[in-house]
């Protein structure tokens, strides 16, 4: 958000405006209000992920350019560091790109495990490496800012419940310059 004049979502084909609560910009993290109710939203892991768990990333990697449709990638945790040994992120191997940033990273149970951050590489024969905010980091961020979370799922839940979960509770966000 560093830079925009104004935050917008979409929410159920409507633009609002969202206002900023708080920023950290050490981990690229930002707390966001906008008069929406979600039918749905995301749980956030008590525990960080592990190494080569199963995660999936949702969200609208290349904005509106490619449709309005949210998308998800899968992967797994590659790493448990970030570039230059930041710990508080890991190393997925789950597609990332610009639009995905902000965007939950979530478990099978559907909690979320990361946020979405950045990638580094993507030039000639250097395969990507795609990173996310560690849930520790964001809860520390939320709770320091008053906000709790859900209780997190205790159970694997279906493609059918995740994707549901993804098409509920995930929204757009646009910076305006």
């Amino acid at each position: 958000i560093e830079g925009c004049d104004s935050v917008k979502l979409t929410f159920k084909g409507n633009e609002k405006t969202a206002n900023v609560l708080a920023s950290d910009k050490m981990n690229d993290l930002a707390i966001l209000k906008a008069n929406v109710n979600p039918s749905k939203v995301y749980p956030v892991a008590t525990t960080d992920a592990s190494l080569l768990e199963d995660i999936i990333i949702a969200g609208y990697p290349l904005g509106k350019k490619v449709s309005t449709a949210i998308k998800t990638s899968k992967g797994s945790i590659t790493a448990l560091a970030g570039y230059g040994d930041n710990y508080s992120e890991f190393q997925t191997d789950a597609a990332l790109n610009q639009g995905n940033s902000g965007g939950p990273i979530m478990n099978k149970k559907g909690n979320v495990v990361g946020v979405a951050v950045a990638n580094y590489g993507k030039q000639a024969g250097v395969e990507s490496f795609n990173f996310g905010i560690k849930s520790s980091t964001l809860r520390t961020f939320a709770n320091s800012n008053g906000l709790n979370f859900l209780t997190p799922n205790n159970r694997a839940l279906s493609n059918k419940q995740l994707g549901e979960l993804i098409t509920e509770a995930t929204i757009y966000l646009e910076c305006h310059m």
